[in-house]
C-alpha cells in the first residue's frame, strides 16, 4: 500500500520486478506466448517489436475502423428507439459494441455483434470470462498460484476458446498471404512482424512518444504463427471485458451526474462543429478525458496488479529483503480510493484531472495507475482511450442517457466478485433518448 514503494517496484527499480506472475509454456500452451505473460529478455524483445504498432500514427490509421464500428452502435440504438425500445442492458450493449471494434482491429474481420448476438467472436469472448467453476479455478491459478498451472494441466484459455482463436488466426494469415490482402489494422502489423521481423518507422509521433530503434539482432527475429495468434488473442482478450466495462462505468457515472453529462455534450458539440469527427478532434475532448480519468480512478478495470521479484531486493531505508521469486500484489483499487490521497474518493469529480494527470499533483509515489506504469505499462493504453472516447462522444453527440433503476442513481455500485476484471454486479439498465 506504500505508494513510494510501488513507484520503486513498477518504475525506478523495475529491473528487480520486470515479470508478471502468469506462467508461460509456449510448447504446451501457445497462447501463453503473448506480451502480457512473457518474461525477461523475450518480453523485452517483443515489447520493442510491438511498440510501433500503438503509436499515434498507427492509431490514426486505424481510427476509421473504430469509427465505423461505433456508427453501427449508434444506428442500432436509433433504430430501436424509433421502434419504441429505448431501454438497454448497459453491459450487454457495450460488450457487443466493443467486440466489433477489437475483433475488427485485431483480426481484420468486419463483425456485427450488435445485430448478431450469436457472433462467434462475441460468444468465445464471453466463454473465456463466464464465471463458471472451471473458469474461476483457471483465473485463480493463473493470477495467484501460477506454479500449479503446468502440474494440473490448466491452460490459459478453455479448449474451445483456444481452438477458435488459433484457427481464426491461421485462416486469416493464410488468406492474406495468398491474396496479398492489406488492411490498416493490427493483424497487418503482426504479419509484417512475421514476414520481416520489424515495423517501419512512424513519422507521426505525439508529444512524449519516442521512435523505436531496433538493434540488428532484434530486427532479424520474426514471429511464428503461434506467436502471431498469441498477440492477436491477448489484444482481443485484454480489451474484451476491460474496455466494455470502462465504457459502461463511465456512461453510468455520466447518467448519474446529469450536470457533468451536459458539460460533456457541450464540449462535444463545440469541438465536432468546428473540427469535425476525427482522431485529432476526439483527442481534443479534454473534459471528456478528465471524465474518463476519473472513471478509471473509481473503477480501474484491473483492480490488482501483480509482479514477480526477479532478484533479491532490499527495501530502501529498511532491513527488509524481498526474496527472488516472491509474488507482489499492488492494490490499484484500494489506493485509488484512499481518502488520504483523493478527497471524497467515492464521488465522481472529473475536475481532479484538469490540472493533474494523476488527480492529485501533491501526492507522493504512484497513486494513480489504472493501466500500470513504468516499462511494463499497458501497451494498448492509447488505443483504449481513443476507443472509449470515440464511443462516448458518438453516443452523447446524438443521445442523452439516464439510469432506469433509482438505486443505481443514489447508491454506490456493487461489483461482481466472481469476475476479473472489475464488473458491475447488477445488469444495469439505461434509457437512451434523442437529444
Amino acid at each position: 500500500m506504500d505508494t513510494e514503494l510501488i513507484n520503486r517496484i513498477i518504475v525506478q527499480d523495475f529491473g528487480s520486478f520486470h515479470d508478471h506472475t502468469v506462467p508461460v509454456d509456449e510448447e504446451k500452451d501457445p497462447l501463453t506466448g503473448q506480451l502480457f505473460a512473457l518474461k525477461g529478455q523475450k518480453w523485452r524483445n517483443l515489447r520493442i517489436k510491438l511498440s510501433p504498432a500503438f503509436t499515434s500514427g498507427k492509431l490514426k490509421m486505424m481510427f476509421p475502423i473504430i469509427r465505423s464500428c461505433v456508427d453501427v452502435l449508434t444506428e442500432y440504438i436509433d433504430k430501436n428507439i424509433k421502434n419504441g425500445q429505448s431501454v438497454f442492458s448497459s453491459k450487454d450493449l457495450f460488450l457487443r459494441s466493443n467486440t466489433n471494434v477489437i475483433s475488427s482491429i485485431a483480426f481484420g474481420i468486419d463483425n456485427d455483434c450488435i445485430n448478431d448476438p450469436n457472433n462467434q467472436f462475441y460468444i468465445n469472448g464471453k466463454n473465456f470470462f463466464v464465471p463458471t467453476l472451471r473458469n474461476s479455478i483457471r483465473q485463480l491459478v493463473f493470477m495467484f498460484i501460477p506454479s500449479l498451472a503446468s502440474p494440473l494441466n490448466i491452460k490459459f484459455a478453455p479448449k474451445d476458446v483456444d481452438t477458435f482463436f488459433r484457427n481464426s488466426v491461421k485462416e486469416i494469415v493464410d488468406y492474406r498471404e495468398k491474396t496479398n490482402y492489406r488492411r490498416n489494422d493490427f493483424m497487418d502489423l503482426l504479419l509484417q512482424l512475421k514476414n520481416q521481423g520489424f515495423l517501419p518507422a512512424d513519422n507521426e509521433l505525439e508529444e512524449g512518444e519516442k521512435q523505436v530503434e531496433y538493434d540488428e539482432k532484434t530486427k532479424l527475429i520474426k514471429l511464428n504463427l503461434n506467436e502471431v495468434a498469441a498477440q492477436a488473442f491477448v489484444f482481443f482478450l485484454g480489451s474484451f471485458e476491460t474496455l466494455s466495462s470502462t465504457i459502461n462505468f463511465l456512461l453510468i457515472e455520466l447518467a448519474r451526474n446529469k450536470n457533468i453529462q451536459k458539460k460533456v455534450q457541450e464540449e462535444i458539440d463545440q469541438v465536432f462543429s468546428t473540427q469535425g469527427v476525427s482522431y485529432d478532434s476526439v483527442k481534443n475532448l479534454k473534459y471528456l478525458e478528465c471524465c474518463l480519468n476519473e472513471s478509471l480512478r473509481k473503477y480501474p478495470a484491473v483492480p490488482l496488479i501483480t509482479r514477480e521479484c526477479t532478484k533479491d531486493y532490499k527495501i530502501p531505508g529498511t532491513d527488509l529483503i524481498i526474496t527472488k521469486g516472491t509474488d507482489i500484489s499492488l492494490p490499484v483499487f484500494s489506493i485509488q480510493h484512499d481518502p488520504e490521497i483523493f478527497d471524497k474518493p467515492s464521488e465522481f469529480i472529473p475536475e481532479r484531472f484538469l490540472d493533474s494527470p494523476t488527480g492529485n499533483s501533491a501526492a507522493n509515489g504512484l497513486c494513480y495507475f489504472p493501466f500500470g506504469d513504468g516499462p511494463r505499462h499497458c501497451i494498448g493504453m492509447r488505443m483504449a482511450r481513443v476507443n472509449v472516447k470515440t464511443t462516448i462522444s458518438a453516443l452523447l453527440s446524438k443521445f442523452t442517457v439516464d439510469l432506469v433503476d433509482e438505486k443505481h442513481i443514489k447508491k454506490e455500485l456493487e461489483f461482481d466478485r466472481k469476475m476479473f476484471p472489475l464488473t458491475p454486479a447488477d445488469d444495469i439498465k439505461i434509457k437512451i433518448t434523442p437529444r
